[in-house]
């Protein structure tokens, strides 16, 4: 899907878990701290959603990153071909994301993969409400791992388990390329890191 395409799905796909929501553009901006104007612009896909918007978003209207960049509007699949899941560029910073899982999974686990350039940064704030639970496996490269103040270095095999109450960002100090996997289960309590 080429990006205009992804933007106008992506948009559609906000505002339709927003009026699901039963919010106007006036509370998800007071909810999220994301202007009204660019909220607009974003479901219209007149502006290019970055990594950080879009977590502000989705932690306001209760729903994942996948949930948004999935689009998932089909009955539950059991089989995710390559060639059919979603991709998303991170306009800032270059950052790649690939939903590996199919919508909806019966296990209820997502697996994301991602793809952080070299010298990329990107930070996430905490979810304030529903907060799910993480592990990220190292596939290629290292990554910096900030939670609140805490700084965890991977390394290739390297597997972490952490949650989105707290302030996260993942960093790449590296001049090569990282990949790594998130893998997230809905409805997991969490805990400290």
């Amino acid at each position: 899907m080429d990006q205009q395409k992804l933007d106008r799905a992506i948009g559609r796909r906000l505002k339709t878990l927003r009026t699901q929501a039963g919010m106007t553009l006036n509370e998800l901006a007071t909810r999220s701290g994301v202007s009204r104007a660019m909220i607009g612009r974003v479901e219209r896909a007149q502006s290019s959603a970055t990594a950080a918007l879009l977590n502000k978003l989705c932690a306001a209207l209760d729903v994942t990153l996948s949930d948004v960049v999935a689009l998932a509007e089909k009955p539950p699949e059991r089989l995710m071909r390559l060639g059919d899941q979603p991709h998303w560029r991170d306009p800032d910073t270059g950052y790649r994301r690939r939903h590996a899982s199919p919508p909806d999974a019966a296990s209820g686990i997502e697996i994301i993969v991602v793809d952080l350039p070299a010298g990329a940064r990107v930070s996430y704030s905490p979810w304030g409400r529903n907060a799910f639970t993480q592990q990220l496996l190292m596939l290629e490269g290292a990554v910096c791992v900030y939670i609140d103040a805490k700084t965890v270095r991977l390394r290739e095999g390297d597997c972490l388990d952490f949650d989105v109450m707290r302030a996260v960002t993942f960093e790449n100090e590296t001049k090569q390329d990282a990949r790594y996997v998130i893998i997230t289960r809905r409805g997991t309590s969490y805990g400290k890191m």
